[in-house]
């Protein structure tokens, strides 16, 4: 199948549906037979269960049962392929494309999750990234995992200590199980803006490779 009638883009924590305005539009361009839906949740507040039972009822709604794909930025991703793995949807679930999204659990979250006032800011899914474990084989979704990389030792954070795109490790962002995967020079909270990432986005959404 080409490209799903219904996409869904999907903001990560503590950004807001704006912040995928822009990705959203071109992917209008791009694919003007299909409808580009712009998920907004309120990832500060709630658990990933919670965002992904928000999700699902939400593609319920919009799609009566046309296939949907997805693109995820961070957290956006993780909600995406939660909602692969554990709520069954009336509709059938395509392809995603994650944007730096921590598949591995993120390492950031750990450390953050250890101070009180972080976990305040960023709620309760900041406990369920920093100690993530889903299943590494998806049900339903082709999976391309686009990663910020610098191709350096330290990345964009060197208190990392390896490489990653300012906030989550290059290790991170792909996962076994996914169908591709593309690295490239972004900054993590750019990818959503960027141009060059827009293209990649709906190359793998049309064919199912970057």
């Amino acid at each position: 199948m080409p490209t799903a009638p219904h996409v869904v883009v999907i903001h990560g924590l503590g950004r807001t549906s704006f912040d995928m305005s822009l990705l959203a539009k071109r992917l209008a361009n791009t694919f003007p037979q299909s409808k580009i839906h712009n998920f907004s949740y309120s990832s500060r507040r709630l658990s990933l269960e919670q965002a992904t039972e928000q999700l699902g009822r939400y593609v319920d709604k919009i799609t009566r049962e046309a296939p949907v794909s997805f693109v995820g930025h961070s957290l956006g991703g993780i909600v995406a392929r939660s909602l692969d793995l554990t709520k069954p949807c009336a509709a059938p679930l395509h392809r995603l494309v994650t944007l730096g999204s921590p598949h591995g659990g993120a390492a950031i979250a750990r450390y953050l999750g250890r101070y009180s006032l972080a976990r305040k800011v960023f709620g309760p899914v900041l406990s369920d990234l920093g100690a993530l474990n889903l299943s590494t084989q998806p049900r339903q979704l082709e999976i391309g995992c686009v990663v910020g990389a610098t191709g350096t030792r330290y990345g964009f954070l060197p208190v990392f200590g390896s490489d990653n795109d300012g906030l989550v490790l290059t290790s991170e962002a792909s996962f076994s199980g996914q169908s591709d995967q593309i690295k490239t020079f972004s900054f993590h909270g750019l990818m959503p803006f960027s141009r060059r990432l827009a293209i990649l986005t709906g190359r793998f959404l049309e064919t199912g490779r970057f």
